[in-house]
């Protein structure tokens, strides 16, 4: 499972609240190594804001004695004196940070992307706390706060436009992790994996603007969720959305192409809206991917849901 895979010709450690400390290493041709995180005094997260534009670069964080990985990736044309919305990226379970950046194509939304790379759980494959395959000695969600904290203390980043999304038991753990932190402005799930018993969405949480792509023909999470395995069903999770954000009327149905349906719901508390795409006959795959994108099934190429998303995300900021 490739995770890092470029050259280390830098390192900096940065210190962050709650005990966690960050390795950041720059980006080149060959294979780097990981890089653990040792104690440091407090410094700035100002490392965000010296990437090189339309560059990527490996990252260590130490969160609960765990040394975590991710890729931060810095949009074409970046420049540190602009405020800049930025993704925090989940990848599905067995798949890397990696994989997730080369098929989702989130480097071409403009906005600073941060991919995840889970720990490994059951039968060794990464996963994520919101699923049954990972457990809470992992801690997900403090490292998922970490990052949003990361970029929240970045000067190059809005952080009314910090936002999460995730493919399969990734985009489980980012709604799940969204709505723990009130920092997050919306979140984008893909082929989502939302396990009852698992997830931290609730009715009665903070108004969160939630956009969810799901084809009717996945054979790994099914649209209809799977009641043995304890899957929502597409409509109840979007019903429990609906019902969060106080969303009123019916929804709006518009076909945008032969295999998309798109259902809106835009009369919601604060400005949210809540906001679900029917792939007709769409596999367990990434809308608009070019590659293989972790999963069987036909890829409908009708939309692009890293365009889609960063549309949606930057029509619901937070802050309000």
């Amino acid at each position: 499972m490739k995770f890092l895979g470029r050259r280390a010709a830098a390192c900096v450690t940065i210190g962050l609240a709650a005990g966690a400390t960050l390795v950041a290493c720059s980006t080149g041709d060959t294979v780097a190594t990981a890089v653990p995180a040792q104690p440091a005094t407090e410094a700035s997260a100002g490392t965000v804001c010296a990437s090189a534009a339309d560059s990527s670069t490996d990252r260590a964080m130490d969160v609960g004695g765990r040394t975590r990985m991710f890729i931060e990736h810095a949009p074409a044309g970046f420049a540190a004196s602009t405020k800049y919305p930025a993704i925090i990226a989940f990848p599905g379970r067995g798949e890397s940070a990696s994989e997730l950046e080369a098929y989702s194509q989130l480097d071409s939304t403009g906005a600073i992307v941060l991919y995840a790379q889970g720990l490994p759980g059951a039968g060794g494959q990464p996963a994520w706390e919101s699923t049954p395959y990972q457990g809470a000695s992992a801690h997900d969600y403090e490292f998922a706060a970490a990052l949003v904290q990361l970029l929240a203390r970045s000067s190059c980043v809005d952080p009314d436009l910090i936002d999460m999304t995730g493919k399969s038991d990734g985009a489980g753990f980012a709604a799940s992790a969204a709505c723990d932190i009130p920092q997050v402005a919306a979140v984008a799930t893909i082929s989502g994996a939302f396990y009852e018993g698992e997830n931290h969405c609730a009715v009665g949480g903070h108004p969160l603007s939630m956009l969810n792509m799901h084809g009717t023909g996945d054979p790994v999470v099914p649209y209809d969720g799977s009641r043995a395995r304890g899957l929502y069903a597409t409509g109840a999770w979007v019903g429990l959305w609906r019902q969060r954000d106080q969303c009123t009327g019916p929804g709006t149905n518009q076909r945008i192409a032969p295999d998309v349906i798109q259902t809106a719901w835009r009369s919601c508390i604060d400005g949210t809206a809540v906001i679900n795409y029917r792939i007709l006959g769409g596999g367990h795959t990434w809308p608009g991917a070019t590659v293989p994108s972790g999963g069987p099934g036909a890829t409908t190429h009708s939309i692009d849901a890293a365009q889609v998303m960063a549309a949606f995300f930057a029509a619901h900021p937070g802050g309000d």
